[in-house]
C-alpha cells in the first residue's frame, strides 16, 4: 500500500501512547487506591488479600486504560481524514477541507473527591491528563458521522457519501492516536496530499 494510491491506512495508540496519556497522569490518584485497597485488604483478609485485591484493580485499571486508547483511532486515505471514535461514530474532514495544524486543546473535568490528599492527587492527576493530551492537530471543516452512518458508508465502500449538506468547525487531537505524528507515518500523509500544512522533516545530514 502507498499514500499515492490513496488506500485508507488506519493508526492506533501504541501501548507507549496509552502509558503517556492513558495511565501516566494518573499515577498520584492510583498510588491513593493503591494504598486504600492495601489497608482495606489487610484489615478483610490479612496479608494476602492485601497484595491480591490491589493487584487484581491495578490490573484492571489497566487493561480498562488500554481498552479505552485502542477504541478510538485515526482512518487517513485519498478522501481525508477520519477521527474515529469510541461510539462508534467517525469526525472526518476532506483534504481541502483542512485549514491548519494548531494546538488542539483536552477539556478538563470535574473533579469529584473528598479534600485533603485525595483531592489533591485527583486535581494533580487531572491538570496531567489535560496537559498529556493536548497537542498539534488538525483545525477545518468537517463533518460528524452517528454510529449508523458510519456503517452504512462501510457498507457503501471507500467513497465518501456526503452525509451535511453544511460543514461544521472541528478540531482533530491527533495526540491522542500519536504525540509525535507530525514527524511519523501520519505527518507522511499530511505532507503528501497536503504539504502547505506542515514544513518538511529535517533529513539526517542537515540536522547533523
Amino acid at each position: 500500500m502507498t499514500m499515492q494510491d490513496g488506500q485508507p491506512e488506519v493508526f492506533r495508540p501504541t501501548w507507549s501512547q496509552t502509558w503517556q496519556l492513558n495511565l501516566r497522569p494518573w499515577l498520584p490518584v492510583n498510588i491513593v487506591i493503591l494504598l486504600l485497597t492495601w489497608v482495606i485488604g489487610y484489615v478483610i483478609g490479612g496479608p494476602v488479600a492485601s497484595v491480591v485485591i490491589p493487584v487484581v484493580l491495578i490490573a484492571a485499571i489497566v487493561a480498562l486504560s488500554r481498552y479505552a486508547s485502542r477504541s478510538q483511532g485515526l482512518r487517513v486515505s485519498g478522501h481525508g481524514v477520519e477521527l474515529l471514535r469510541r461510539d462508534g461514530g467517525i469526525v472526518r474532514m476532506r483534504w481541502p477541507d483542512i485549514e491548519q495544524v494548531a494546538v488542539v486543546a483536552q477539556s478538563g473535568r470535574s473533579i469529584v473527591a473528598p479534600y485533603g490528599v485525595a483531592r489533591a492527587a485527583a486535581g494533580a492527576s487531572m491538570s496531567a491528563y489535560v496537559a498529556a493530551n493536548t497537542g498539534p492537530g488538525l483545525l477545518g471543516r468537517g463533518e460528524s458521522l452517528t454510529r449508523a452512518e458510519a456503517d452504512q458508508q462501510r457498507k457503501q465502500g471507500p467513497e465518501w457519501l456526503p452525509y451535511r449538506q453544511t460543514l461544521d468547525q472541528f478540531g482533530l487531537r491527533l495526540v491522542v492516536i500519536d504525540r509525535d505524528w507530525q514527524t511519523g507515518r501520519i505527518g507522511e500523509w499530511v505532507r503528501a496530499y497536503r504539504p502547505d500544512l506542515l514544513p518538511p522533516v529535517p533529513s539526517p545530514a542537515k540536522q547533523s
